[in-house]
């Protein structure tokens, strides 16, 4: 399932934000909100697409489309990453400042008699690629 949302910048001008994450990664750690960040995690931005390889490799969250945005000095992203296993949906919002990034995470779990929602934040810094 991919999430499509439209900029609202010209295309040219949308291309040039999404080039300025596509084909980076970030260390980060992620923790629940008002605890410490306990979780080494991945985030990778390639081919227009977002993935968290922690999330992924615990519970099987997919590879999604990402949406960005440029305001001031930094970029926002927002991916909206639905589980492959159940019916849970992880809502990631992230500001990127030169070669950090750090955001929130809503992780929401619906079920026909209950909602589960629980709120985490990340933190994390750019990983430079070695050299060839």
């Amino acid at each position: 399932m991919v999430f499509s949302l439209a900029l609202a910048t010209p295309a040219a001008d949308a291309e040039a934000v999404r080039s300025a994450l596509d084909g980076k990664t970030y260390q980060s750690r992620l923790g629940i909100r008002g605890q410490p960040a306990d979780i080494d995690d991945l985030l990778v931005f390639e081919d227009g697409e977002f993935v968290s390889e922690e999330c992924e490799r615990r519970c099987g969250y997919a590879k999604v489309e990402y949406w960005v945005r440029a305001q001031d000095d930094a970029i926002q992203m927002r991916a909206d990453v639905p589980c492959t296993e159940s019916g849970a949906v992880m809502y990631w919002r992230g500001t990127v400042r030169g070669n950090e990034i750090e955001g929130s995470i809503l992780w929401v779990n619906k079920r026909w008699y209950w909602t589960f929602e629980k709120e985490l934040w990340f933190k994390g810094r750019l990983v430079e690629a070695e050299a060839p």
